[in-house]
């Protein structure tokens, strides 16, 4: 045991002097035949920043459609020796272009073992990034949307990762579904931001043209009838305030690269002001991740987006706003009143309900008034790094679950019995 331990340690040695480059194009060093007794407990450690391959594949736990993931909020997936995951390419593996799939198993360290030769886990790269895939269900969820499950077409399986419930009349995307597990504290950092996209939904428009600055400022002035006024509103990008594509579920929600990227579907946002998206609602994006780590639970996540925000025209009178809109009576793609997000504690019952007000143009009085949809609770929070009054930042609050859903009927089946804080 101790001659064949010291030849695999010998032989990882040398392999770490090859550079990642350089083994692309090496003969792969054959994995010895290691017997490991009772009580051997090194393991593999693969980092989610700095270890995965690029183009990165899917990595599942082998012949589903699960992902593997961290056990905890520390960024690293751990492995026994001898324990397998599959990887799965779109296009095929940079060092095996005819395989779409493999299985590969922990040796020691990141060197994993393949068709018996040993490779680092950053070398199981693809030759091109995954294109996730927006497929509609049969599912029906509020006012008679439609359920579009995302995720990766993997022959017969399709691993997914977000629901999202979504209108194909009004063009609105009133919540999506989630999980959150410690380890989406440690998600993958420094994955490059994609492009939006839209795929065969939305028909008839570009979605991506509706966000610019000059065609908001348009729209609005058609909705207030005063040029000035939409000016006033919408100002440029240098402040913030214009509406952005703002993500109901973040990129950073979710731990994969691959998962990251498919956040970027049009169904996955709404128009969202931009000092509120980068403001207390990001503080509550980032907050809610390490708070369900610090607990050590695992909970369903739904966020959302609910009403439809006003305006005040140059006359005073209030104006509901829509990026898609014209003179004839088409409103579609409304910019919402409040976005929010529901953790639901299933093994427990017990939930609470997370609110930013988005709408940065109007009063601590209209605000109370109009925008505050249940109890607050929010003094009973102590795990948000938010200024929850500030208006320009977004305007936030919390609620026990039942009383919110009643007020928006998003989520009749959910039942929460009790607060989560």
């Amino acid at each position: 045991m101790k001659g064949t331990l010291c030849l695999l340690v010998a032989l990882l040695s040398t392999s770490s002097l090859v550079s990642a480059r350089d083994l692309r194009h090496e003969i792969p060093v054959e994995v010895p035949d290691v017997h490991l007794g009772v009580g051997f407990a090194t393991a593999c450690s693969v980092r989610m920043t700095g270890d995965l391959p690029r183009p990165q594949p899917l990595i599942l736990r082998p012949g589903t459609d699960q992902f593997r993931y961290p056990a905890t909020d520390n960024g690293l997936l751990q492995l026994n020796a001898g324990e397998t995951l599959e990887l799965a390419c779109q296009q095929g593996f940079a060092l095996f272009p005819g395989k779409n799939t493999i299985t590969i198993s922990c040796v020691l360290n990141d060197q994993f073992n393949y068709d018996s030769q040993m490779f680092a886990f950053r070398d199981f790269a693809c030759t091109e990034n995954w294109l996730s895939t927006a497929r509609r269900t049969a599912q029906r969820c509020f006012n008679g949307a439609t359920i579009v499950q995302i995720g990766f077409e993997l022959g017969s399986r399709f691993p997914r990762f977000l629901d999202v419930c979504h209108d194909e009349v009004t063009l609105d995307n009133h919540y999506v579904v989630h999980e959150f597990t410690p380890a989406n504290a440690g998600f993958q950092q420094g994955v490059p931001r994609p492009g939006w996209y839209q795929g065969d939904f939305y028909p008839g428009i570009n979605i991506n043209g509706l966000y610019t600055v000059n065609t908001q400022r348009s729209t609005l002035a058609t909705i207030l009838n005063s040029q000035a006024r939409a000016d006033q509103l919408v100002q440029g990008t240098d402040n913030g305030f214009f509406m952005a594509r703002g993500h109901i579920a973040a990129r950073s929600d979710f731990i994969y690269g691959t998962q990251q990227n498919g956040t970027f579907w049009f169904l996955n946002a709404s128009p969202q002001w931009q000092t509120f998206n980068a403001g207390n609602w990001e503080r509550i994006e980032a907050s809610v991740k390490r708070f369900v780590a610090s607990r050590n639970i695992h909970v369903r996540v739904y966020g959302g987006t609910y009403g439809i925000q006003t305006q005040a025209d140059g006359n005073g009178d209030h104006r509901q706003i829509f990026l898609d809109f014209n003179a004839n009576g088409r409103t579609r793609v409304r910019a919402p009143m409040v976005y929010y997000k529901i953790l639901h504690n299933e093994a427990q019952n017990s939930g609470i309900v997370l609110i930013g007000v988005n709408n940065i143009h109007i009063s601590l009085e209209e605000i109370r008034r109009d925008y505050i949809f249940c109890t607050d609770v929010s003094s009973r929070i102590g795990w948000i790094n938010w200024e929850r009054e500030n208006l320009i930042l977004g305007y936030s609050y919390a609620c026990e679950v039942n009383e919110f859903n009643r007020v928006t009927g998003h989520l009749p089946n959910l039942n929460v019995a009790s607060l989560l804080i």
